[in-house]
């Protein structure tokens, strides 16, 4: 992968007024439980999401889904299980101030047992794990979540 160029602030709000924008959602799995990310920022703020984010020029899914890991919970040794689904999401709004609507490629993902994350970073709050799906979460999230085999 070549090195990544930045975009600054007032493009990319420009590309989100204008365009989807490819992500990637994990479903992290340990053991009969998942990991969830309480949200820190707009879209989903204050909401357990899924791992995840926008894929770069020229990264590889299988890519972004690793980065994205190592990022937001700091575990780099991962086993990609499957892909589940292509999905989109829309949002009112977005961190940076337009309607946000993405479209992304949803991952199946184990971590070993003994693997312990970072709980600190800059798009969660906090990571936790669950066992069931909670009838108050978003429709997306628990459709996923049905999808990778948990009621």
């Amino acid at each position: 992968m070549r090195k990544r160029s930045w975009i600054g602030p007032s493009l990319y709000k420009k590309i989100l007024a204008a365009t989807p924008v490819p992500c990637v959602d994990i479903v992290i799995v340990n053991r009969n439980r998942f990991l969830l990310g309480k949200r820190i920022n707009k879209p989903a703020k204050g909401k357990w999401w899924f791992i995840g984010g926008r894929i770069f020029k020229e990264e590889l899914l299988k890519q972004a889904v690793a980065r994205h890991i190592k990022e937001e919970t700091g575990i780099a040794k991962i086993r990609i299980k499957g892909f589940l689904t292509a999905k989109e999401t829309i949002f009112k709004n977005s961190a940076q101030g337009p309607r946000s609507h993405t479209v992304n490629s949803v991952f199946l993902v184990e971590i070993p047992y003994k693997n312990y994350f970072s709980p600190k970073n800059s798009e969660n709050l906090q990571l936790k794990w669950f066992s069931k799906i909670n009838k108050r979460w978003p429709a997306y999230i628990r459709e996923i979540l049905r999808l990778a085999g948990f009621k």
